[in-house]
């Protein structure tokens, strides 16, 4: 591989010569595996969801990975996971079987120890527990699905090692960060505790992550037939982003993940090799708002280049939606909002919630109603504003 910035992109519905090519102009495998090495993989198996709903890592991208591995001369391939799954599904019996095939093993992390490391210069986290597991391999390979995700915007490389902290119950770091509202913080702060020494994205599908649903409500996933490979996390991010039609500068951990030295995030510095970014571009990807208002109908979500730190909050909207709130409201977010871009005032117009101190009134946007300040708001402020409309809306009306 060239410049450490440099991005693999390969489009091909052969998922196996897809990541085989990917490899290749990568500079193969043995760049980082050498003879002897044990090798640890952390696919993306979240939920351990059926393969079909783009969540997880095809097999078959898996199966060229410990080929290539053993090919490289690795003495053992581990294939890890902290479960989500509270049962192993079929998607995981699969991982399992073929982990037998090729003579790698399977591992369930909540299994193995975990360790805390310091994080030097940390966003957030000043120390973070991973799985011991990347203390004694010697190679640790990153391999993430493509998808938009509720509260980072993207899942992609830097957000795959959250699979990597104690998620069962009696150890469930993953819980306790989703409660403290900071998964962006964090997953910078995993990145800097332990790097990973290559990177490929596994591209054959997308999807939204919101967590474990029916199979029937996947319907915003498509194939995309794609390969991304790298060793700036960063980079890879940044260039999945703009595949799936999200701005790399609406992320904050992306941001964030740049100033700590991690990576860029400028594509003008990132040298793509393979597939050009305009060839790789089937269609916009549903994001969380695209998510949260096909759901609603009098409540909908405007999105004029908000970040990730108002974007989040979307679903607190879709759970309050018209059910509660009893009328038409528009909740407007981003920078760009004004108010010749709303529907005049009429006495059927919905009421105006402007999140976030991007979207405050002022004089040049002309926007007015219902403010609720802060870069992101505090999400008591907002549950207190959507508590308030619900009650009026359920006030007799004289």
């Amino acid at each position: 591989m060239g410049t450490p910035s440099q991005v693999v992109l390969v489009k091909d519905a052969d998922m196996q010569r897809r990541t085989r090519q990917a490899l290749h102009l990568a500079g193969g495998l043995d760049r980082v595996v050498h003879r002897g090495d044990k090798v640890f993989i952390k696919p993306n198996l979240v939920d351990g969801a059926p393969f079909e709903t783009g969540e997880i890592v095809q097999l078959g991208v898996m199966e060229v990975l410990i080929d290539e591995a053993f090919r490289a001369g690795a003495a053992d391939v581990i294939i890890g996971e902290t479960p989500t799954w509270r049962r192993k599904t079929p998607s995981i019996e699969a991982y399992e079987r073929l982990a037998e095939r090729l003579h790698a093993t399977f591992l369930d992390l909540s299994q193995y120890p975990f360790v805390e490391i310091e994080v030097p210069d940390p966003v957030l986290f000043p120390r973070v527990r991973l799985s011991k597991i990347l203390d004694d391999c010697d190679v640790f390979l990153n391999v993430p699905t493509l998808k938009t995700h509720v509260q980072a915007g993207v899942t992609l490389a830097i957000k795959n090692l959250f699979g990597l902290v104690p998620g069962r119950p009696g150890t469930e770091d993953k819980g306790l960060y989703h409660r403290l509202d900071r998964i962006e913080e964090l997953i910078v702060d995993l990145n800097q505790a332990r790097r990973a020494d290559f990177i490929l994205v596994d591209g054959s599908y997308t999807t939204f992550h919101i967590g474990p649903r029916p199979l029937d409500d996947f319907t915003e996933t498509f194939p995309l037939h794609l390969t991304l490979a790298g060793v700036d996390p960063v980079a890879i991010d940044a260039v999945g982003a703009t595949i799936l039609g999200i701005d790399p500068l609406t992320l904050r951990y992306l941001q964030w993940a740049e100033e700590k030295g991690l990576g860029t995030r400028n594509l003008a510095a990132i040298d793509i090799v393979g597939t050009p970014l305009t060839e790789a571009f089937e269609r916009r990807a549903v994001d969380v708002v695209a998510f949260a208002n096909a759901r609603m109908r009098n409540v909908q979500i405007l999105n004029y280049g908000a970040c990730t730190g108002c974007l989040k909050y979307a679903p607190q909207i879709q759970r309050f939606r018209e059910t509660t709130l009893g009328s038409k409201a528009l909740f407007i977010m981003g920078p760009h909002a004004t108010a010749a871009q709303l529907p005049p005032a009429t006495e059927d117009a919905p009421s105006i919630v402007l999140c976030g101190s991007c979207a405050a009134p002022t004089f040049y946007n002309g926007l007015r109603g219902v403010f609720i300040p802060g870069c992101p708001p505090a999400i008591e402020d907002l549950q207190k504003t959507l508590r308030k409309m619900a009650t009026a809306a359920r006030q007799p009306h004289p």
